[in-house]
């Protein structure tokens, strides 16, 4: 079965995002404003 994406270490503000599940909105707009233009996370 092939990759989908190629794995890579995340940023900082990717792996606070991906380790907590309880994130407030505006806690989540000052991580979102902090992701490379590269992450995988934008929408």
């Amino acid at each position: 079965m092939p990759l989908l994406y190629a794995p890579y270490v995340p940023s900082l503000w990717e792996d606070f995002i991906l380790r907590n599940r309880r994130i407030l909105a505006d806690q989540m707009e000052f991580l979102m404003a902090h992701l490379p233009k590269t992450s995988r996370l934008h929408a």
